[in-house]
């Protein structure tokens, strides 16, 4: 059953971006057609070796498994295997009860946890590998941002960075960062560091910026907005 026209319009208020109802406002069948078919193996690699993805923020996990019969379709040569982690247990459990393909494992984990990083890294072990041929940050940006500050948001991108052959990152803007903000003061809550933050209006280019500028990125890829406003960007 669909939710009510207004729950739909307004997905309320979260602190890190764990809406349950994600994909009833955010369609991942339209995030899906935004991708590029190109850009995703830049170097030979041996078809016997797995192409190794990185889903960070993955929800209930119904893009994620879009995402792998894309991929599956795309590099026809290898073997799509996707590590997905949210840190939202509850949206794990129900990704894990949803999955169908043994080529996805979900884990509950934060990013910007030392302890869970660490089990990032391992799961990397388990095939020999020291990166993800991709690592992919739907929506997830501004949630690092919020909660850990400007410093905690450029950690997240060296992150990522340091684990990837590719980059794909889909940044939220500014006006998504005020939308959020005004939802929490609703409920008598506010993100304590929205004042402080000095990325800001130019939040997007300030990501791109670091990107190619500090971590040594180069874009190939940038898609047309989503519905939201959203570019998805590959980095290479």
């Amino acid at each position: 059953m669909g939710l009510p026209q207004q729950e739909y319009q307004n997905p309320g208020a979260v602190q890190f971006g764990n809406f349950i109802n994600y994909y009833q406002f955010n369609s991942a069948e339209q995030r899906l057609d935004l991708l590029s078919k190109e850009h995703w193996v830049l170097e030979k690699a041996s078809e016997d070796s797995p192409y190794l993805v990185l889903d960070v923020g993955c929800n209930s996990g119904v893009f994620t498994q879009l995402l792998q019969k894309f991929l599956t379709q795309v590099i026809l040569s290898r073997n799509i295997k996707i590590y997905a982690v949210d840190l939202d247990p509850e949206l794990i459990k129900r990704a894990q009860a949803d999955n169908n393909c043994d080529n996805i494992e979900f884990a509950c984990l934060d990013v910007m946890a030392a302890e869970d990083f660490t089990k990032i890294l391992k799961y990397l072990n388990k095939y020999k590998r020291t990166k993800y041929d991709a690592v992919c940050c739907f929506s997830v940006t501004m949630w690092i941002h919020l909660n850990h500050d400007d410093t905690g948001l450029q950690g997240f991108l060296t992150k990522l960075s340091s684990l990837s052959e590719l980059l794909v990152v889909e940044p939220q803007p500014w006006r998504c960062y005020q939308t959020a903000e005004r939802r929490m003061k609703r409920v008598n809550k506010s993100f304590p560091l929205f004042l402080k933050l000095k990325w800001r209006s130019n939040v997007v280019e300030e990501i791109e910026k670091y990107l190619i500028n500090i971590l040594q990125r180069t874009k190939v890829y940038e898609s047309q907005p989503t519905k939201w406003k959203r570019k998805i960007c590959f980095y290479k």
